[in-house]
């Protein structure tokens, strides 16, 4: 890994130099030198927990413990420490570790730890909280810190940290919350926020040493002059999203925003973000009022190989997901295997994610890039298809296919954009681009009839002789 990383490092450096002309023209102050030259790669989506109720219902923060297992913190109004093997083994028994505070506070509604942050033999935890739950206008939302000295199973909590510059009075749909906090490696602890009058971001920072209530400070445009306490931040460029982490071999703050597809934005300096313009998930929309005829994606987060947001070249992506026409009593945890790099060139495509076919266990096949989930069938992991691009490729001709779904068979096959009517089955979800004609490192992507005549995916022209060949779809990254 250090050799890597170095290789990694050495390549970012010579963008400044190298793409001088292309930097000038994509970066703002503190942003990356060359956001066309970074590359995302997602594996095969994980169902690590639900369908639930009430988890997750914030990001969630996973810490690896001193006997090499992980403990993730999922929240939903009480938070729950759960505990597992791996990032995607997370089956524990769930043990209540943080609950809403009494009545008539700013708590009443719950507390949701959102990040899970190591200091020097303790842990902190940014804990997000709420009251005037049952408002229609919406709840109040405010920040506080707490501390744990047991490995995140009991916290103490030491007092708010981030509350909006409207007045002491709780007014509803207002405040500032749903922060994650993240190591800067400058010395300070960030918290990236959202407020909840205008829907913008914001930011806070303390010192690593001292993060205790007053600490906090918000960025205001040109320097850090504003209390965390009642002071006005300002907003940051763009909808780049409250969930932060440190991508350490680039030396740069990552955020995520869910924003009609998941978006990952970039920054040096920790406050001027550039988001790139391919999606790292594609998605039609956020669409909040469920049930919906489409999914929803919601609280990202990013977690490194070794726990905590501190992530390097290989790392997991987390999030809620709720499926087509579900409510949030079917809310699922999902966790993706991820991977990051900086080329020394443009690249295009910048974002591949994992084609996956899975079989159910009456044997029909569905091939998709998201979680498998549909109501009474289970799905077990067949075979990688390949990976699609989540935006059309620049230099070729591309072909935008979308995931098409039988309700009645539970089976799922591809089909290009706006056509799965015409093939007897139902619109899911977009799926991603192909390149329409063979190029280089790509692998063939063919339509079979299976002969119980139900549609699958295949990468051979033979349809693996379980079938036969109905059409070219295109062609996939390998």
């Amino acid at each position: 890994m250090g050799a890597l990383s170095e290789i990694y490092r050495a390549g970012w450096m010579s963008l400044a130099a190298s793409l001088a002309l292309v930097s000038s023209a994509m970066a703002g102050a503190g942003t990356p030198p060359c956001l066309q030259c970074i590359e995302v790669r997602l594996e095969h989506p994980v169902v690590v927990r639900g369908p639930s109720p009430h988890e997750p219902d914030a990001p969630v923060s996973i810490i690896k413990l001193p006997d090499g297992s992980f403990r993730s913190f999922i929240a939903g109004g009480t938070t729950f420490a759960v505990d597992g093997a791996t990032p995607v083994a997370l089956g524990g028994r769930s043990q209540v570790v943080l609950q809403p505070g009494p009545p008539g506070s700013l708590s009443d509604c719950g507390r949701w730890i959102t990040t899970v942050m190591q200091g020097l033999g303790v842990l902190f935890g940014l804990v997000h909280e709420e009251t005037r739950c049952n408002d229609p206008h919406g709840s109040y939302k405010s920040m506080s810190i707490a501390q744990s000295k047991n490995d995140g199973l009991t916290w103490n909590l030491l007092g708010r940290i981030i509350t909006s510059d409207e007045g002491n009075a709780p007014l509803p749909g207002h405040g500032e919350g749903d922060c994650t906090g993240v190591d800067g490696h400058d010395g300070y602890w960030y918290a990236y926020c959202l407020r909840s009058r205008d829907g913008k971001n914001i930011v806070a920072r303390a010192p690593i040493e001292d993060p205790a209530p007053g600490k906090w400070v918000k960025w205001t445009g040109d320097g850090w002059h504003a209390s965390g306490l009642g002071g006005t931040g300002a907003t940051l460029n763009g909808f780049v999203g409250p969930s932060s982490a440190y991508w350490t071999e680039a030396d740069v703050m990552l955020l995520l925003a869910n924003n009609s597809s998941l978006r990952l934005s970039i920054s040096e300096d920790r406050v001027h973000f550039g988001t790139l313009s391919e999606p790292i998930i594609l998605y039609d929309e956020d669409n909040w009022q469920r049930p919906a005829p489409t999914e929803l994606y919601a609280y990202p987060s990013m977690v490194a190989e070794q726990g905590f947001n501190n992530i390097a070249h290989h790392f997991f992506l987390t999030y809620t997901y709720i499926p087509p026409r579900e409510d949030f009593s079917q809310r699922y945890l999902i966790v993706q295997e991820a991977w990051i790099r900086a080329s020394a060139l443009p690249q295009n495509p910048q974002v591949r994610t994992a084609l996956s076919r899975w079989i159910s266990a009456d044997g029909n096949a569905w091939t998709t890039t998201g979680p498998p989930i549909f109501s009474g069938r289970s799905y077990a992991y067949d075979a990688n298809l390949g990976y699609l691009m989540t935006a059309a490729p620049q230099h070729n001709p591309g072909t935008k296919l979308d995931e098409c779904f039988s309700t009645l068979t539970g089976s799922g096959f591809l089909a290009e954009a706006g056509h799965c009517a015409a093939e007897g089955s139902e619109r899911r979800r977009p799926a991603g681009y192909v390149f329409r004609f063979e190029q280089p490192d790509t692998i063939v992507l063919y339509n079979c009839m299976s002969k119980s005549s139900a549609y699958f995916v295949s990468n051979r022209s033979d349809c693996e002789n379980r079938g036969i060949r109905e059409g070219l779809l295109g062609f996939a990254l390998q």
